[in-house]
């Protein structure tokens, strides 16, 4: 049966039918009505284009993006729609991305394309652009707008709270020239809540109007003006209803709420992962005879670091001491130290456990493994996944809808009271606000990633959450994966290897992170300095070679022995065999019982590996997974086909043999194992070794999904149940104004419930 294929549609990205390049006529009218703007002929931001500032804000050539912007005034799902068509206002910026949780904007722009006339642009769109250096944090970005943000709600605060004082005379009877008298203060108090306080809603409602979007500003922005235009005209008349005292107290609630909205996107949708992680982390630099304390983030190649025991290494370097114990638990899942000799190289993240070492910086942070682990997190913030455009979709036909039924009603009942019709339109418009719906969702992955990191899941992209629920099959590489991974060395054959060949194989697997080096450097420690190997060649699951000294060395693979429960090595010197080393790798306490529960929840179990069929089966037997499901001997290339024909599938491994299956699931996670193999292939990284991590993230996406649906439910529910209680009369301006913080409060709620 052949499959309907759907497309992505060219305005709001949800499926569109297969051939038809929008979902909707509405999205069509929408994008076709967007136009690229003139080129800025006294363009403020010129100075962009000197190639020295093109080079200073230049962020990493490995990244999708060229350049970051801070986007101060962001606030919205209409906001981030409008900012992610800037390559339709100009052709030189090919692509567009919104960091919600951080306000910010990444854009690729052309090659040769003008810096300065991408920032007018996101000007003219009404946002204040800050270009961002290279890892250049946004937390004072973030006070700077917090506190223009609180002036704009105090001022509004102190006035809304004077004229709600000077109102209680004229509602408690008082007419004449005293009622006049007081209805002027409030005027005149209302004007600084017009002229300033207001003045955000302004910028959102003209873009609404100019570049022909839909914006939750645009009725607020009516809805207000409305309120003073008619309160001024009875005013002046000296007749009718005087609106100053409800319209000021709503404008005061909405900014409250808004502020509210924004410091949570804020807290639980913006972290900064390399802060966080080197949080209240000094080092000390030597340099001619000298030391100095420094900041993690002052390091520079070159410097060479005197690290003490616990601390982090944080960046890649060179180890210049004799030897090292290390704790690699976030690279290989394992609290057992390994040990490193001099000259190898150390990564950022790993934890010194002996006393002290001294260590060159050979890459920085942001060039090194987890430097580029944690760039690929955050570019997943940027990247939005089905449920994401769902609501976003929902949320821009909500403010047309609400906005359309507000006017109608407005029409027809002002014939019967024209009062009370603009209060019942107002309220309908200030309760229905969809903010809380389209906040809602990006919370929710956000603190599902969150909670996921604690688990210690790294979770590139949050759409894999969805994929969890669709997840049939799963397949286990098993070696690292249902094992251990860490091999113990159990017996030499013959057990007389000389010191000097001991020796001379310590000193060729100094090079190797392979878990054999591992393995022989923990059963053969020496007190005395290691050789130095020349023409040293490694190659993927075969072994090592080089010269040490005048002698050739292999360590390599052994293909062929009588212990087919244990994984054995042999090493050749000058071409002769001269030993033969065998390990042994235990399964994972927590395996067989984590398949099990993997199998009541209905999910196929599969091993696929590249060790000999032997070993796989009697790990399979241990792990209850029938004979028809082990697949041994197994080449990169086996195992990708065979991924790709149990679909929908997850696969869980820990070798760079497993990269190509990794990439072909529809999940892909990488235990155990190297960051670059998750950086390029997998979807997740675990830094905490077995299963247990993988059953938390099957229910780690069943609490998402609930917890998704349950704020859907609860934003449409009370904007339904709210708005037809604003026609019916039943919520006036006032107690709506007072009600739409508390629906955002209790999509917050429910989602800091849903992950508690």
């Amino acid at each position: 049966m052949e499959l309907k294929q759907l497309n992505s549609c060219a305005y709001c990205a949800s499926p569109a039918p297969s051939g038809q390049l929008y979902c909707c006529q509405a999205c069509q009218l929408l994008s076709e009505h967007i136009k690229p703007l003139p080129i800025a002929e006294n363009n403020p931001y010129e100075y962009l284009d000197q190639q020295n500032f093109k080079d200073l804000y230049l962020q990493n050539q490995n990244s999708d993006f060229n350049y970051l912007f801070y986007a101060e005034g962001l606030h919205c799902s209409s906001c981030v729609h409008l900012l992610e068509k800037l390559p339709q206002f100009y052709d030189g910026i090919l692509e567009a991305r919104v960091h919600f949780g951080k306000s910010t904007v990444a854009i690729n722009l052309k090659k040769g394309a003008s810096l300065a006339q991408a920032t007018f642009v996101i000007e003219s769109l009404g946002y204040k652009p800050i270009i961002l250096q290279k890892n250049q944090n946004t937390l004072h970005t973030h006070r700077d707008e917090n506190r223009s943000a609180l002036i704009r709600i105090a001022v509004a605060g102190f006035c809304a709270g004077n004229i709600m004082l000077f109102v209680i005379p004229v509602y408690s009877g008082m007419a004449g020239t005293g009622a006049q008298i007081f209805n002027w203060v409030s005027f005149a108090l209302f004007l600084p809540i017009l002229f300033y306080s207001a003045v955000p809603f302004y910028r959102g409602a003209w873009n609404s109007l100019k570049y022909k979007v839909i914006n939750v500003d645009l009725p607020i922005a009516i809805a207000m003006l409305m309120g003073f235009s008619l309160s001024l005209f009875n005013l002046i008349r000296g007749n009718g209803a005087i609106y100053f005292d409800s319209t000021a107290s709503f404008m005061f609630f909405i900014l409250s709420a808004r502020y509210l909205l924004k410091r949570t996107q804020q807290n639980y949708l913006s972290q900064d992962q390399k802060t966080s992680f080197f949080q209240n982390e000094k080092y000390v630099r030597k340099y001619n005879n000298q030391s100095e304390a420094v900041p993690w983030n002052s390091i520079q190649i070159g410097d060479v670091l005197e690290i003490k025991r616990n601390q982090i290494i944080p960046a890649e370097a060179e180890l210049v001491s004799s030897f090292a114990t290390l704790d690699m638990s976030l690279f290989n899942g394992e609290s057992l130290p390994k040990n490193f000799s001099q000259g190898m190289t150390l990564f950022a993240g790993t934890k010194v456990l002996n006393s002290e070492i001294l260590v060159k910086v050979s890459k920085s942070f942001q060039d090194s493994k987890l430097g580029e682990l944690f760039q690929q997190l955050d570019k997943s913030a940027y990247s939005k996944n089905s449920f994401t455009n769902l609501t976003d979709k929902i949320s821009q036909k909500l403010i047309l809808v609400v906005f359309t039924i507000a006017l109608v009603f407005f029409v027809f009942y002002s014939q019967v009271d024209p009062s009370e019709a603009f209060n019942r339109s107002l309220a309908l418009i200030v309760l229905a606000c969809p903010c809380a719906l389209a906040f809602g969702t990006p919370l929710t992955y956000g603190l599902a990633v969150r909670k996921a990191q604690k688990n210690g899941i790294l979770i590139k992209d949050s759409s894999v959450l969805d994929k969890m629920l669709e997840i049939k099959n799963v397949f286990f590489d098993k070696t690292g994966t249902l094992t251990e991974g860490a091999l113990t060395l159990i017996d030499v054959q013959p057990s007389s290897l000389s010191a000097a060949d001991k020796k001379a194989i310590l000193s060729l697997e100094s090079y190797s992170y392979h878990p054999v080096a591992f393995s022989l450097r923990k059963a053969w420690s020496l007190d005395e300095d290691l050789l130095i190997p020349t023409q040293i060649e490694e190659q993927l699951g075969r072994g090592i070679s080089g010269y040490v000294q005048n002698d050739f060395y292999e360590v390599r693979h052994l293909s062929e022995s009588t212990h087919d429960s244990e994984i054995g090595i042999e090493v050749l010197k000058n071409y002769k065999q001269i030993a033969r080393i065998y390990f042994t790798d235990s399964l994972r306490a927590e395996s067989a019982n984590s398949l099990r529960v993997l199998k009541q929840r209905g999910l196929e179990c599969f091993m696929i590996s590249g060790d000999k069929k032997s070993r796989a089966l009697s790990v399979a037997r241990d792990c209850f997974i029938p004979e028809k499901n082990v697949f041994a001997e197994m080449f990169p290339e086996d195992k990708k086909n065979i991924v790709e024909m149990h679909k929908p599938c997850l696969m869980i491994g820990d070798g760079a043999n497993d990269a190509l299956g990794l990439r072909t699931a529809d999940v892909g996670i990488a235990v155990q194992g190297s960051v670059d193999l998750s950086l390029h292939s997998a979807d997740i990284y675990f830094t905490r070794g077995g299963l247990n991590p993988l059953l938390k993230l099957f229910s780690l996406a069943k609490e998402t999904r609930s917890t998704l649906v349950r704020n859907l439910g609860l934003s449409l529910a009370y904007n339904a149940i709210g708005g037809i209680l604003a026609l019916l009369g039943f919520i006036d301006p006032m107690l709506a104004a007072i009600l739409m913080p508390i629906s955002s409060v209790a999509i917050i709620l429910s989602s800091l419930w849903g992950f508690k």
